[in-house]
């Protein structure tokens, strides 16, 4: 038995702790009296200054068109955003890694080339970009939330691909966001009964009392708090999307191979079964599509630096013939096991009035397999991280977390546990039935003379973001999941790739807030299941008002620039409503 977690997580808390310049905290005044919806507290707080207001609420794109012409200088714009990225750790525990001193040398860097050349080093010349705990950013320590990795530094050579692409783009990294246990719950860092892990609970920013989602729910919580413009996640259950919706946010899922994934921490080393994939979150629409742009653009080429990204660069104008009208397949209340909550019951027929009243075709889609698709999901996350993960946090006798104890089930079951040949053959023969199977329903969807569908909306979550503490009791990713699974590698020519396989792109969107007034409970719901039944009961009209409702749209495989462009045209239908 190596050192307690306990001592561990306290060495991690002071290193963040000594970290944060006292000067940009939040005064004890502030913090008294605290409304439970915190992305108002720093305009009322008067403890910004209107200048740096402006620039937290100024988008991406933005920020970068003032940034290139020296209305703003990059240095400015970074030290608003450390400041408020600092308040948004004071009032949800959203960080993990600090890393001030490089991010103000690297925008003075940034702002001496401009001034001396003329020119900008990249499409993300001085902007700030948080990055989700597992990106690596030597030498600094990418926990995952875990104790065995919370005080281990990183070496030079293991930075991720990704943040090395960014970095030469011209980005500027000043925090890094919590997690769950290795990535493997629906909340960002938690806390249970008398423990927490190494960082303790992050809690919502548009309501105290709920989570942010996870994994990435640390960067959900930050960007929320306009405490960054723009942040990476990653998602492999529905990571990006779920904290996305819970905070309001576009998060991008993008397809399998889109996008490099080389050298980023991983919850279960080494299992290629599930696939992993990182994405942009931001409260712009456009800032995703400016990201997409610039990474995956010929100058870049990320698929000459790892060898499971495809040589497709990004796309515009992708819906033709531009303008045309869409189809598409919604489900509105439940995935055949699991009912939502009465807001985005309402969320989804906004959705739906306003892309007929549009005059697009908006149809039931049954979620027919989803239920099956969801127990092969979890119960490979079972097998594939029990051994991963228990024998880690065992290390340092980290406890295990409710939602999480099937991981040390399948642990302690030993042998009989252990993922053999003849079970990865029968994973893989019954996961790509369930692709094949899904494919076709949706191919079938032309008809009458009608192209097939082209997207399917629903919700991200029952919850439009969870009281805290309940998803350790009724842990929920069967709405973001189902296209985890349905995803399938890329071989090294992807132009041979058979049809029958899946990964589908999807993008969390946002619609509404739910409202004490409009989501009463239902009079007559019937209960599909026991869980449904915990789910449905945990509503309370009081306690989740004012929280967001936002909903998922997923497209076809390698369609992800035709899923942000439909993002778009949501948005316009949504905006034509009001």
């Amino acid at each position: 038995m190596g050192q307690n977690y306990k001592e561990i997580a306290k060495v991690a808390l002071k290193r963040r702790e000594d970290a944060i310049p006292k000067d940009l905290l939040l005064p004890e005044s502030a913090l008294a009296n605290l409304p439970r919806n915190l992305t108002t507290v720093p305009k009322s707080s008067g403890h910004f200054t209107p200048k740096e207001l402006e620039i937290m609420e100024t988008t991406a794109e933005d920020i970068l068109e003032k940034i290139k012409n020296k209305i703003w200088s990059s240095l400015v714009v970074t030290k608003a955003f450390i400041k408020a990225a600092v308040v948004a750790q004071q009032l949800t525990n959203c960080l993990t890694e600090i890393l001030i001193p490089e991010a103000l040398a690297k925008a003075k860097e940034l702002d001496e080339y401009l001034e001396k050349t003329g020119k900008v080093v990249g499409p993300f010349h001085g902007l700030p970009i948080s990055l989700k705990d597992c990106l690596i950013t030597p030498p600094h320590p990418a926990s995952i939330g875990m104790a065995c990795f919370a005080n281990e530094a990183t070496r030079a050579g293991d930075e991720t691909i990704l943040v090395s692409i960014l970095a030469k783009l011209g980005a500027v990294f000043y925090v890094k966001t919590t997690t769950p246990t290795a990535m493997m719950m629906m909340e960002a860092s938690q806390s249970w009964s008398t423990f927490p892990n190494v960082w303790g609970e992050t809690n919502g920013a548009y309501h105290s009392g709920t989570s942010p989602g996870g994994s990435s729910g640390g960067e959900g919580a930050l960007l929320a708090m306009r405490g960054s413009p723009l942040g990476i996640g990653t998602d492999i259950g529905g990571s990006v999307r779920i904290p996305s919706a819970f905070n309001y946010l576009y998060g991008l899922k993008p397809t399998f191979g889109r996008f490099p994934v080389y050298g980023a921490k991983s919850g279960i080393t080494g299992q290629d079964f599930i696939y992993s994939n990182n994405g942009p979150m931001s409260r712009s629409l456009e800032t995703l599509k400016l990201y997409c742009a610039a990474v995956l653009s010929t100058e870049v080429s990320p698929w000459t630096m790892d060898p499971k990204c495809i040589p497709v660069p990004w796309r515009g104008d992708v819906i033709v013939p531009k303008g045309r009208k869409l189809r598409f397949g919604i489900i509105s209340d439940n995935d055949g096991e699991i009912s939502v909550h009465p807001p985005i019951v309402r969320g989804l027929a906004m959705t739906k009035n306003a892309l007929e009243a549009a005059g697009h075709d908006v149809f039931e889609w049954k979620p027919t397999d989803h239920a099956e698709i969801n127990r092969e999901l979890n119960s490979a996350f079972f097998v594939l991280g029990g051994a991963a993960i228990i024998g880690l946090t065992r290390k340092h006798d980290e406890p295990v977390f409710p939602s999480m104890k099937e991981y040390e089930t399948t642990y302690e079951k030993g042998e009989e546990g252990t993922l053999g040949p003849s079970k990865l053959r029968e994973m893989i023969a019954k996961r790509n039935a369930l692709q094949k199977a899904y494919f076709d329903r949706w191919s079938a969807t032309a008809t009458d003379g009608k192209g097939a569908m082209d997207g399917i909306i629903l919700a991200s979550s029952p919850w439009t973001a969870p009281r805290l503490g309940i998803s350790q009791q009724a842990f929920c990713v069967s709405y973001t999941g189902v296209y985890n699974l349905l995803g399938k590698a890329l071989p090294p020519c992807f132009l041979r790739i058979e049809l029958t396989s899946s990964d589908y792109p999807a993008l969390t969107f946002p619609v509404t807030f739910a409202s004490k007034n409009l989501d009463p409970k239902r009079a007559s719901w019937k209960p599909l299941n026991g869980k449904d039944a915990e789910i449905q009961a945990d509503y309370d009209p009081e306690f989740y008002d004012g929280t967001p409702v936002a909903l998922q749209l997923v497209g076809r495989r390698l369609e992800d620039e035709k899923v942000l462009e439909m993002g778009g045209i949501i948005a316009e239908a949504l905006k034509a409503q009001l």
